[in-house]
């Protein structure tokens, strides 16, 4: 037990965070932090893939139990379209051919080869992140509603990780997970309510593979159901494209503080230990701070 409590405080205190998130270490960290910092972990290699998956798993019984799914995943699709102005005409590949899932594991950063998502373009010759058709930035929306678990706002050309500029959403409707990178400015932070059409960010070049010339200005975009046992697995939501709604015209996201509220109920509902490999892993421990 005292080697998880350890864990837990090495990742908050190796975290880098955004000092300007009204949010940060205010309230009970609890979801929002324990999400970030096992991203840190993973992709620094700090945790074991196993210990990663206990911890992943205990987030999302957390988040499914205060917010059970309301649709769906495979029957009801519904989504806005990710970017403004846009639609099918903007997603790489063939007939959704750029979606493929060879070796996946969310959990271990060393496997590679698959890309389990959808690259979606704007125009820009210049490499500028400016759309040349259109005349200016293209925001990024949230396909439906859900709540900002992550976001990544500090990227700079020396950082190693490929996702550059992100933003992690679990969608309270389908009760999974959505994945935006490469963006150019992140709006949101954790914790944020989000609907349908509201903004994110704006389409950029963030991120290790991104920046590289020879590759297109895109948001990459994957999705990732949860299963009952809350591990994750990648879909290919390639037809749920084809019939997304146009959004001409982003929305703002309501500030932070005025879901407060929701907030607070998400990280102090009590609620009974995910069984695991590592038993001693309790969801309603506190760590008191020194």
């Amino acid at each position: 037990m005292f080697l998880n409590i350890l864990m837990i405080l090495s990742s908050v205190f190796f975290l880098n965070t955004d000092q300007s998130n009204p949010f940060a270490f205010q309230l009970d960290k609890d979801v929002f932090v324990r999400f970030k910092a096992l991203l840190v972990n993973v992709r620094e290699q700090r945790v074991s893939p196993q210990e990663a998956e206990d911890s992943f798993k205990q987030i999302m019984h957390e988040l499914r139990e205060i917010y059970p799914n309301q649709k769906d995943t495979i029957q009801d699709s519904q989504m806005y379209f990710p970017l403004t102005k846009s639609n099918i005409s903007a997603v790489g590949g063939k007939g959704g051919n750029g979606f493929y899932v060879r070796r996946f594991n969310l959990f271990d950063h060393s496997v590679s080869g698959s890309h389990p998502a959808h690259d979606i373009f704007i125009y820009d010759r210049n490499r500028d992140c400016v759309d040349d058709r259109k005349g200016e930035y293209v925001d990024i929306v949230s396909v439906g509603d859900g709540i900002v678990l992550a976001s990544e706002k500090n990227w700079t050309d020396t950082s190693s990780y490929k996702g550059g500029n992100y933003v992690w959403v679990y969608d309270i409707e389908r009760g999974g997970l959505w994945y935006y990178a490469h963006h150019r400015k992140v709006v949101v932070d954790a914790g944020q309510i989000v609907k349908g059409g509201d903004k994110l960010g704006e389409v950029g070049r963030s991120g290790f593979n991104a920046l590289n010339p020879r590759s297109d200005t895109h948001l990459h975009l994957m999705f990732l159901s949860l299963d009952d046992e809350y591990s994750p697995h990648p879909v290919n939501y390639y037809s749920w494209l084809k019939d997304a709604l146009v959004v001409n015209e982003s929305t703002n996201a309501r500030p932070l503080r005025k879901d407060f509220e929701n907030v607070e109920a998400l990280v102090t509902k009590k609620l009974k230990p995910l069984k695991t490999k590592y038993s001693d892993l309790n969801l309603n421990k506190k760590i008191k701070k020194k």
